[in-house]
């Protein structure tokens, strides 16, 4: 399959888009043109008939003040305005008798197709008719007029014309100074006028499209660049190499969306890490007990303890079983936390109900390590939906890892804001420089630390709940973590 870039393709439909639109202006502009020649025609003919009327009228009133009589042994012929549409005119009088024409030989034959339009202007009302019907290649217009004297004698300026048309049911009007002047317009000449301004618009339309085209290519290559190299930077991270960076400034969605790209690269680059991280933390914690085991069960194996000693390897070496199980069960219990999401059932609780189970199951150790558990815990109920058992073990763990660090106390309050916020801090010595960022990391832990994920459980617990969990400084010593639940 040919791949074609979108530049071609977006130029490539508007070029279609372009011709379609100009033939189909064609076809409709067609029947509009027609119409509209016809109708500016007729126009025009009645505006050159009236003219050549006033002209008419003018000079036969002259003649009747000075009592002249016309001379038709020098014809006259009146002309239309500059710019009109009328070719030839016919003044024909009520009988039919041809009184004037502007007429050549080979277009005599016009005559034979008026006397309707003539009858009707007889009757008073100006008359306009076409020929051929179907296809019209000329239009006439019939306007009657009259004058003040009968001195307009018939007059004949191309003796091999004919002298009368026969008009429909005779004479019509009996008026002798009723005359009618026809005006023939060739409808071709327009058209042909029209369709050259069709035409040169079409032309300009064909030439500016195909400058819009090149001018949107020109642009489309800058619009497509940025795609390409963001198409080279996903190829890098496809290949792992998180540390591409692509620099795209152009000012609109497109440079969003390489600051996201980015900011996506930069959380798979720390998840990456992360995971190095885990592996390393895991195999080493895995690697620790495993080997204690296997130590002590050669030395058993080999002889290397005393017999009386035997009892004392096998309750180390059970010990170092169960804590190696307690580590893959948590790995395993983290891992479902993360991942599924069937393995919570949520229903509503009161957050302080829950404060007060977890400090009952926190007392023997606190009284084992001597601190002493206080909470801050206000009337008012605050009912959430949580997972009731999920959400005491993300208790549990903070708790139990507060008591492990506390010299003397553990201070637990809840607080009803925008959002439910839990805190629990205590007044050990705190966390170092630098461990505020990776508290949250699996198999990470202080010198008082257990197996490094019990927070990252009670993380994984608070998030799955829409929370936030995260750690400051306490205001004198110690730290202070923080859950904040959404009401």
């Amino acid at each position: 399959m040919i791949k074609t870039s979108i530049a071609v393709k977006v130029v490539f439909v508007y070029l279609i888009v372009v011709v379609g639109s100009l033939g189909l202006n064609g076809l409709l502009a067609n029947g509009a043109i027609k119409d509209y020649v016809l109708k500016s025609t007729r126009e025009s003919l009645m505006r050159d008939g009236h003219h050549l009327i006033a002209s008419i009228q003018r000079e036969e009133k002259f003649e009747e003040r000075g009592n002249v009589k016309k001379n038709f042994s020098a014809p006259r012929v009146f002309s239309v305005a500059a710019g009109s549409v009328a070719r030839e005119y016919v003044v024909v009088n009520p009988s039919g008798t041809v009184l004037w024409d502007t007429f050549s030989r080979a277009d005599y034959p016009l005559l034979h197709h008026i006397p309707n339009v003539i009858a009707l202007a007889l009757q008073g009302h100006a008359a306009t008719g076409t020929y051929p019907a179907g296809d019209p290649v000329f239009e006439f217009a019939a306007i009657p007029f009259t004058l003040p004297t009968n001195n307009f004698t018939p007059q004949v300026i191309h003796g091999s014309g004919p002298q009368v048309i026969s008009i429909p049911g005779g004479i019509i009007s009996n008026g002798v100074n009723t005359k009618v002047i026809v005006l023939f317009a060739r409808i071709s000449d327009l058209q042909r006028i029209t369709s050259q301004i069709w035409l040169a618009v079409a032309q300009g339309l064909i030439i500016a499209s195909l400058v819009a085209a090149i001018v949107g290519l020109v642009m489309m290559r800058r619009i497509v660049r940025p795609f390409g190299e963001l198409k080279e930077a996903i190829g890098q991270v496809e290949n792992r190499d998180f540390h591409t960076k692509i620099q795209i400034k152009t000012g609109d969605e497109l440079e969003d969306i390489a600051h996201a790209f980015e900011r996506m690269v930069q959380s798979l680059r720390a998840f990456d890490e992360g995971q190095k991280r885990f592996l390393q933390n895991a195999s080493h914690e895995l690697k620790t007990p495993l080997m204690a085991i296997r130590g002590y069960a050669e030395g058993l194996r080999d002889g290397v303890f005393a017999p009386e000693e035997a009892s004392r390897i096998l309750d180390i070496v059970a010990s170092e079983s169960v804590r190696l199980k307690n580590l893959v069960d948590e790995l395993i219990y983290l891992s479902k936390l993360e991942t599924l999401e069937d393995v919570y059932a949520f229903s509503e609780v009161d957050l302080s109900n829950l404060i007060y189970q977890t400090l009952e199951r926190i007392h023997p150790l606190a009284q084992k390590k001597g601190v002493r558990l206080l909470c801050d815990i206000p009337d008012e109920s605050a009912i959430t939906t949580v997972d009731r058992d999920k959400m005491v073990q993300a208790l549990i763990n903070l708790v139990a890892n507060a008591v492990r660090h506390a010299r003397r106390q553990v201070f637990i309050r809840l607080r009803v804001e925008e959002c439910y916020v839990i805190i629990v801090e205590d007044d050990g010595d705190g966390l170092a420089d630098g461990e505020y960022e990776r508290v949250f990391e699996r198999f990470f832990h202080g010198a008082k630390g257990d197996t490094g994920l019990g927070l990252p459980i009670a993380k994984a617990i608070v998030e799955k709940h829409h929370g936030r969990i995260y750690v400051q400084k306490a205001d004198e010593r110690g730290a202070r973590f923080i859950i904040e639940l959404p009401r």
